[in-house]
């Protein structure tokens, strides 16, 4: 009698988390650069006795994985806006270390670094922060990310790679940590100023996919309602009959 709340607790679980993560999804729809996450669950089979109907199947959520899939470009006619086309990361410098980040929504700071929005500077080739001089006003970022101010020359963007994307590990809503992979040159990314990429989040598939779940969450709900008041009736017609 306890095992289909056994089953169902274990879904609305696994529906619960999996509706944060939608949720977030949708939160960072406009989010530049954001990347959506997906999860991944499994049916564990746990045999309960010597019949094949008690075995109990529970639903596991086993994973939680980023869509690296590329977001459209977008013009925003801002000359601090860079949009990364092609397989490449901007490096910046957090207390943390190197976090990867496909945001390039840039700003100078108080000491003319160009930084992220969370303040953190983008690096160049050096991995050194990238300084504009407070006298300069115009600057320029080419395609294989030159960066310019009033026509001399600055620094270069650090544009990177990996391997495998899917060893990064989210640190925030746009940063990415490598942990101990190295990154690789990226020759065939290609900077694009006064553009941004968008989130990958395709809105409609992620409002059908939050109501989904929404309807199963309260579909699973009513099914433990039911076992709960099955269970309460079994136990007092036992308790009349003794």
């Amino acid at each position: 009698m306890e095992n289909p709340l056994y089953i169902g607790l274990s879904r609305q679980v696994a529906l619960r988390r999996q509706l944060d993560v939608v949720a977030n999804n949708i939160a960072n729809m406009n989010t530049a650069g954001f990347r959506g996450e997906r999860m991944l669950f499994e049916a564990a089979m746990e045999r309960g006795g010597m019949k094949p109907s008690d075995r109990i199947a529970f639903t596991i959520d086993r994973a939680t994985y980023t869509d690296f899939t590329a977001g459209g470009l977008k013009p925003t006619g801002n000359p601090y806006d860079v949009a990364l086309d092609g397989d490449g990361w901007f490096q910046v410098q957090t207390p943390d270390g190197p976090r990867y980040t496909r945001d390039g929504r840039m700003r100078r700071d108080v000491d003319g670094q160009l930084v992220n929005a969370g303040g953190f500077p983008y690096l160049d080739d050096n991995q050194q922060p990238i300084v504009i001089p407070a006298d300069r006003s115009r600057m320029e970022i080419g395609t294989d990310g030159l960066v310019s101010a009033d026509n001399e020359m600055i620094a270069r963007l650090r544009v990177v790679r990996f391997e495998s994307p899917q060893a990064l590990a989210q640190a925030g809503d746009v940063l990415f940590d490598a942990g101990d992979v190295q990154p690789l040159p990226a020759p065939d990314a290609r900077l694009v100023q006064g553009k941004l990429e968008q989130s990958n989040v395709q809105a409609i598939a992620e409002m059908s996919r939050m109501m989904e779940l929404t309807r199963d969450y309260q579909s699973v709900t009513r099914m433990m309602d039911d076992g709960q008041d099955l269970l309460r009736s079994a136990i007092n017609r036992l308790g009349k009959s003794a």
